[in-house]
């Protein structure tokens, strides 16, 4: 599982598709938070390396804290892509704290999601994460769904 991941966000980084980028997704330097993306997906928290603080630490427990039960509901890594770097919208507002924040188009066997890593401080402290339901390009329904 490790491998996939990190092949499939490098292979990402490369080949990005113009309609994975919709919306104000720029292409960035995405380094640091592919590193904490492969350590959430791979919940090694021992071996992780990443310090995750501040409203980060409760979304990151849910991933490094894994067990059956989620393996089951979600299933393996199935792809991991880089989708762009998100400036302001609704999600890095709500969530983030007004931050830019990298995009992650994640697929489970049963599920997909998508993850929005502010970059670390210069302290290397990861302090925003967002994950929700659906792949990055269904933002607008989920903003208009929830309001």
């Amino acid at each position: 599982m490790k491998v996939l991941a990190a092949l499939g966000v490098a292979v990402a980084a490369i080949s990005l598709s113009p309609a994975a980028s919709a919306q104000t997704r720029t292409i960035t330097d995405h380094s640091e938070t592919a590193s904490a993306l492969i350590c959430l997906l791979d919940h090694d928290r021992q071996a992780c390396g990443y310090h995750f603080v501040g409203s980060a630490r409760g979304t990151a427990r849910t991933w490094l804290w894994w067990g059956p039960v989620k393996d089951f509901d979600l299933g393996d890594v199935v792809s991991a892509n880089y989708a762009g770097t998100e400036g302001q919208n609704f999600y890095t507002t709500r969530y983030l704290n007004g931050r830019a924040a990298d995009v992650y188009d994640v697929r489970f066997k049963k599920a997909h999601r998508t993850f929005y890593i502010v970059p670390p401080g210069p302290d290397g402290k990861v302090r925003y994460i967002f994950v929700r339901n659906g792949a990055p390009n269904d933002e607008i329904q989920d903003y208009w769904a929830s309001r």
